[in-house]
């Protein structure tokens, strides 16, 4: 791509020193008016789709009258990101316009935004950020362009520049992978709780129900009591059950709109999801229509189990006993992690746990236990199948 274009000669960009300051002069901004909301507290929504000092660029309608089916497209289009998705890319699309305004980029090359320009943006976290924290600001501009309808102009180079962004990822910008939850932790878990508690009883079947039905913590429990996607969760009405087998239907997941079954099989006690849970209906009894996990305070009111009184709870007794504090996600990679080392059949732990491919292959542990029991001596089963 040729960086010749008239338009770009009007701003500079600071060469590519991890260690040098840019030379563009920073001036500071106006102080804020006291009838000036703080931009910290502008809904980062309306960065992403209420930006109407862009409205001009957007492209015309195709045909008269369409003014009011534009406008049924915007409502239905805002509903194509989930509401935590909305947050932080509206935080990528301000962060992306104060480096504009840092680097004096004319607006006509900040939507729809030239290569260069996002090559730029994309080349000033190197060496700062994870590239995967590039890629997704990336992507929060993509999305940017699309609720405005502009083109994206995005080409091979930026392929390159975030892949050498992901190459020059600091050390401090690693992390190690997440530790999963163990049955041994499980088990510690079960001894701290105090199952005269209905909190502590709420408490242990969320626990087993995450873990052995892999579930990412966002799916069952909400983060807080006045959580917008409270909808999402699921209630005492989603559960059903059979001889064998309790199942879960999940309202909404991370990867399906619709909703998705979680199956719960029995297992050995303590650590039976079934039980557990059943433990804590009866415990807690409350109408259908209440979150699965809500729990009788002290006074017998209802009360929701959030992800901050649960985790909270569980580390207090990890912690106690030396586990390293956790977090949501390890249950569902623990669960999966355990099903492996018990010699469950790969295929049959992805469909239970509703991974897609790429991400169950990403977030498997203890890969040097689960291997041999699935791969070694495979030409000894061929001779005993062969007979």
């Amino acid at each position: 791509m040729r960086t010749n274009d008239p338009r770009l000669c009007t701003f500079t960009v600071s060469p590519p020193n991890l260690t040098a300051v840019s030379s563009v002069p920073q001036t500071l901004p106006r102080p804020l008016h006291k009838r000036h909301p703080s931009p910290s507290t502008l809904n980062r929504r309306s960065r992403l789709f209420g930006d109407t000092s862009y409205i001009a660029a957007r492209i015309q309608a195709p045909f008269r009258g369409a003014a009011r089916l534009e406008e049924k497209v915007q409502s239905v289009l805002e509903h194509g990101w989930a509401p935590g998705t909305l947050d932080n890319y509206g935080s990528a699309v301000a962060r992306f316009r104060e480096f504009c305004r840092q680097e004096h980029v004319p607006a006509a090359l900040q939507l729809p935004a030239h290569e260069f320009v996002l090559c730029a943006f994309a080349a000033s976290s190197a060496g700062v950020q994870a590239g995967s924290t590039a890629r997704k600001n990336i992507s929060a501009l993509k999305a940017w362009h699309v609720m405005h309808d502009q083109p994206w102009l995005a080409g091979p180079r930026l392929h390159y520049v975030l892949s050498g962004v992901e190459n020059l990822t600091p050390a401090s910008s690693k992390h190690a992978p997440r530790p999963p939850i163990s049955s041994a932790m499980l088990a510690e878990l079960h001894r701290g709780l105090d199952f005269a508690s209905p909190f502590d009883v709420a408490v242990y079947a969320a626990a087993c129900v995450a873990f052995w039905g892999q579930c990412r913590l966002g799916e069952i429990l909400p983060i807080t009591a006045k959580d917008k996607s409270l909808a999402d969760k699921p209630t005492r009405a989603h559960v059903t059950h059979s001889a064998r087998s309790t199942t879960l239907r999940l309202p909404r997941t991370k990867t399906q709109k619709a909703g998705e079954d979680v199956l719960l099989v029995d297992q050995s006690s303590p650590f039976n999801p079934r039980t557990a849970l059943q433990m804590h209906l009866t415990v807690n009894s409350l109408p259908l229509s209440t979150p699965l996990f809500a729990f009788r305070d002290t006074s017998g009111s209802s009360r929701l189990l959030t992800r901050s009184l649960f985790l909270g709870r569980c580390n207090a007794i990890w912690t106690s006993v030396g586990y390293p504090r956790t977090t949501g996600h390890s249950f569902r990679i623990g669960g999966t992690t355990e099903l492996l080392l018990n010699n469950v059949p790969p295929a049959v732990v992805k469909a239970m746990g509703r991974w897609s491919s790429d991400a169950f292959m990403r977030y498997w542990r203890s890969l040097d236990i689960i291997a041999p029991l699935h791969a070694a001596n495979l030409h000894q089963r061929a001779s005993r199948l062969l007979g």
